[in-house]
């Protein structure tokens, strides 16, 4: 789409991918949100979509939300731009993946962990600074248990200190690290890795895990049992796939 002002936008296949391009912080503005808002749209409930990379242009993946911009007056018009973007990103079927360079501050650090995967260059960081303004990070309060427990989270969101990508690796929020220099290259294998793949076999197991992690266990042992029997044994792709590991070749996909 050729659109957008602030943000890079595309989708090819079951792939999409959408950069911040408000250098050189990729500081957020209503603006930007609602071209968020806007690319993010057309990817919902899409089944068909395997994998969403988001990263940011430059040495930066987000610096959050100008300061100017945080007042009484125009929090109330970005509150409801940043609701739309994770009922988005929450709508979307396929794997969303972060690919973090720099700083990841704010609402950039929220949204990078609210992604299924986050990916950080060595010398990322991440921090939740709204603290320090009298205020706090209400994605962050809602996720971040999840990831990281509980006492770890309101340390990071209490202290808005800055967090290296080791020690959110070890924390579970970033899934792993690579090179600063090769994070752009591995970012864009990996979404296409998950690309190659089944579009049935990645929604439903992002969907199965979902349901495992949010249902209690047994219930979702029922769940995760069914979608993979009834839904995903019904598709041709595990077919196709099995077929081709005998036949040593690769899989053609069918639905994908």
């Amino acid at each position: 789409m050729s659109d957008f002002e602030f943000i890079k936008f595309s989708r090819e296949g079951g792939r999409a991918d959408l950069k911040f391009s408000n250098p050189p912080y990729n500081l957020l503005t209503g603006e930007m949100l609602e071209e968020i808002v806007r690319a993010l749209d057309t990817l919902r409930d899409d089944e068909t979509l395997k994998v969403l990379l988001i990263q940011g242009e430059g040495d930066t993946f987000c610096g959050g939300v100008r300061t100017e911009d945080i007042t009484a007056d125009s929090i109330g018009t970005l509150m409801p731009h940043y609701s739309r973007v994770y009922n988005h990103l929450n709508d979307i079927r396929g794997v969303v993946v972060s690919a973090v360079l720099g700083e990841a501050s704010g609402f950039g650090c929220e949204l990078a962990a609210f992604c299924d995967v986050c990916i950080a260059g060595n010398n990322a960081m991440f921090s939740f600074p709204q603290i320090q303004l009298g205020l706090f990070p209400p994605i962050a309060t809602a996720i971040l248990p999840r990831l990281i427990g509980r006492n770890r989270a309101i340390d990071w969101i209490v202290s808005g200190r800055r967090v290296t990508a080791k020690e959110a690796m070890e924390a579970s929020m970033v899934a792993r690290t690579v090179p600063d220099l090769a994070l752009t290259q591995f970012a864009d294998a990996y979404a296409e890795r998950i690309n190659s793949f089944s579009a049935p076999a990645v929604v439903l197991a992002k969907r199965a895990v979902d349901e495992a992690l949010y249902t209690p266990v047994m219930d979702a042992l029922r769940t995760t049992e069914s979608l993979y029997m009834l839904d995903l044994m019904n598709s041709l792709d595990p077919t196709e796939g099995l077929k081709a590991s005998l036949e040593d070749r690769d899989p053609v996909w069918k639905n994908k």
